[in-house]
């Protein structure tokens, strides 16, 4: 049996790019609440209540996060992207 979401979340892309590229969702905490919504101006989003405003602070904190270039990915897997020139 699946659970239900008690989160008022809805997800409906409005814009061409959150159906392209998908939403690229931004968190904020509002006293207690936990409040998301997609940048790209969509009708995305959501609101979650935590015990304390401090909860609600650091999940926002940890989750507002701009995305990483491949570079950082790459450097991550095992080293750096290079060329090796050696002289003819």
């Amino acid at each position: 049996m699946r659970r239900r979401s008690r989160g008022r979340t809805t997800f409906a892309p409005q814009t061409l790019t959150c159906r392209v590229f998908g939403c690229r969702f931004r968190f904020a905490a509002e006293d207690h609440v936990l409040r998301w919504w997609c940048q790209r101006g969509c009708a995305s989003g959501g609101a979650k209540a935590y015990p304390t405003p401090e909860e609600a602070e650091r999940m926002a904190a940890s989750l507002d996060r701009e995305p990483r270039s491949p570079a950082i990915l790459l450097a991550g897997l095992g080293g750096t992207v290079h060329r090796d020139r050696s002289p003819r």
